[in-house]
C-alpha cells in the first residue's frame, strides 16, 4: 500500500523503514518499507485479512496514482456490507482502477458491479505490440472507394452484353486476320524466291544449273531449302562430276604439251562432260518437281488473300455497329455516373468526420477483457493511452488529456 493512517487517523506515506501505521481498510498494523530496491510502501505486520482485490503494487501503479490528488488515492468504498479499496475515487464518483496483472472475467464483472461507475486503466506496455491499430477512416474510405468502384464498373457494363459480344467478335476477327496474314506472309516468303524467274519452274531450273556449272557450288540462303531438298537424288553425283571436271581442268593447265597425259586428260574431260549431259535431264526434272511443290502455294496465296479481304470487310461492318452501340451506352453511363458520384461524396464525407477512430486487432487477446462493460484505457507508454470503444474500436488519448478530464490537478500535469 502507498497510504496508511497514523495514530491520529491522518493519511500518510511511509518515510522510513520500520515506521508504524495502520491499514485504513482492515485497521491492522502496517510497517514502512523504504529500501533501495523496491518502491516505498506499507506492509502488513502480519498476514492480515485485508482487501483481496488489491494486487501487489508496482512502480507503474504508484506513478499513475500520484497523477491524482492524494485524497482520491486508495479510497475505501463501502456498499451493502462490503468494502474495497479503490485505486482512485474522483469527486465525480468515478472509480479508476489500475490493472497490471491478468484477472478473470468473473473478477472483472464482480468489481464493475460493485463500483458501478468506473474506468479501467490497463498496463499494456508489455504487450503493446499485440495491439495492432488501423485507421478506421482510411479503411472505411478504402471500402467505400472499392464499393463505388465496383458500382461504377457495373454501371459501365450496363446493357453491354451485346456490346461485349460485338467486342469479342471484333477481337476474334482481328486475331483471325492477323493469323491469316501471318500465314500469307509465310507462303509468300516460300514463293518470292521464284520472282526472279517469273515464278516459272523451268526458268528456275535453268538458272540453278547455270549457277552450279559456273563452279559456284553454293546458292544464296533463300534457295538453300529448295536446293537441299531430299528429292534431289541426282544432285550429289552431279556435284561429284563437277568436282572431277574442275580437277581435270587443273591438271590440264599444268600438263606438258603434246604429252600422253594431255590426251588422257582430254579423253577424261570428254567422258565427264558426257556424263554430266546424261545426268542433267534427271537433275532438271528433280529440280522442276521440287520447285513445282513450292509454286503450288500460289493457289493457296490467292485463296488466302480472298479470305483475308472478306474478314476485313466483316470487321469494318462490325466496327460501325460497335461505335453506334457505344454511343448509346455512353450517354446512359454519363448520366448515372453523376448520380453515383454525388452519393459517393456524401457517404465519404460522413466517414471523414469520424477519422480519429482506429480499428483494434488484439493478437493473443486476454479474453477476460472482452466481457468488461466499463471503459477501458490501455497504457501503451510514451504518455499515450488507447481508449477502447465497445465496438472494438480505439482512439489515441494523451495522458495529459485523460488527466484533464478526470483530475482536478489540471495545472500539474
Amino acid at each position: 500500500m502507498q497510504h496508511a493512517l497514523d495514530i491520529e487517523g491522518e493519511k500518510i506515506k511511509p518515510t522510513y523503514s520500520g515506521q508504524i501505521a495502520f491499514c485504513a481498510f482492515c485497521k491492522e498494523k502496517v510497517i514502512g518499507k523504504c529500501g533501495k530496491i523496491y518502491i516505498w510502501h506499507w506492509q502488513h505486520a502480519h498476514n492480515a485479512n485485508c482487501d483481496l482485490w488489491k494486487e501487489a503494487e508496482t512502480e507503474w501503479h504508484r506513478s499513475w496514482k500520484n497523477k491524482f490528488p492524494s485524497e482520491w488515492q486508495e479510497k475505501i468504498i463501502k456498499k451493502n456490507n462490503e468494502k474495497h479499496i479503490a485505486d482512485i475515487f474522483t469527486d465525480n464518483g468515478i472509480v479508476i482502477e489500475f490493472q497490471n496483472s491478468m484477472i478473470s472475467s468473473s473478477t472483472i464483472a464482480e468489481r464493475e458491479m460493485f463500483y458501478e461507475k468506473m474506468i479501467w486503466v490497463i498496463n499494456a506496455q508489455t504487450f503493446k505490440n499485440n495491439l495492432i491499430t488501423e485507421n478506421k477512416s482510411d479503411k472505411h474510405l478504402a471500402e467505400i472507394d472499392y464499393r463505388y468502384s465496383v458500382q461504377r464498373t457495373s454501371l459501365q457494363q450496363y446493357n453491354s452484353i451485346e456490346l461485349q459480344n460485338i467486342k469479342r467478335k471484333s477481337k476474334s476477327l482481328s486475331s483471325e486476320i492477323q493469323n491469316r496474314e501471318n500465314d500469307l506472309s509465310l507462303l509468300k516468303s516460300l514463293t518470292d524466291i521464284f520472282s526472279f524467274d517469273n515464278k516459272n519452274a523451268e526458268t528456275f531450273v535453268e538458272r540453278i544449273i547455270k549457277i552450279w556449272e559456273s563452279e559456284n557450288l553454293f546458292v544464296e540462303p533463300s534457295l538453300v531449302d529448295i536446293t537441299n531438298d531430299a528429292a534431289l537424288i541426282s544432285k550429289k553425283p552431279f556435284f561429284k562430276l563437277l568436282g572431277e571436271l574442275k580437277r581435270n581442268k587443273y591438271f590440264l593447265s599444268v600438263a606438258i604439251e603434246n604429252s600422253v597425259e594431255i590426251e588422257q586428260l582430254y579423253k577424261e574431260r570428254a567422258d565427264l562432260e558426257a556424263d554430266l549431259d546424261n545426268l542433267k535431264p534427271a537433275l532438271k526434272e528433280e529440280l522442276k518437281f521440287v520447285a513445282s511443290q513450292f509454286l503450288k502455294r500460289e493457289d493457296e496465296i490467292t485463296q488466302l488473300s480472298r479470305v483475308i479481304a472478306f474478314f476485313k470487310s466483316e470487321s469494318e461492318e462490325n466496327d460501325k455497329e460497335l461505335q453506334q452501340l457505344k454511343g448509346s451506352i455512353d450517354n446512359y453511363i454519363t448520366t448515372n455516373l453523376k448520380i453515383l458520384e454525388a452519393n459517393f461524396d456524401e457517404e465519404r464525407n460522413k466517414i471523414i468526420k469520424d477519422k480519429d477512430k482506429l480499428t483494434l486487432s488484439w493478437k493473443h487477446e486476454r479474453k477476460s477483457w472482452a466481457s468488461a462493460g466499463a471503459p477501458i484505457f490501455f497504457d501503451i507508454g510514451d504518455d499515450t493511452l488507447l481508449y477502447k470503444y465497445p465496438d472494438n474500436k480505439v482512439c489515441v488519448v494523451k495522458v495529459i488529456d485523460f488527466l484533464h478530464k478526470y483530475s482536478k490537478n489540471d495545472n500539474k500535469y
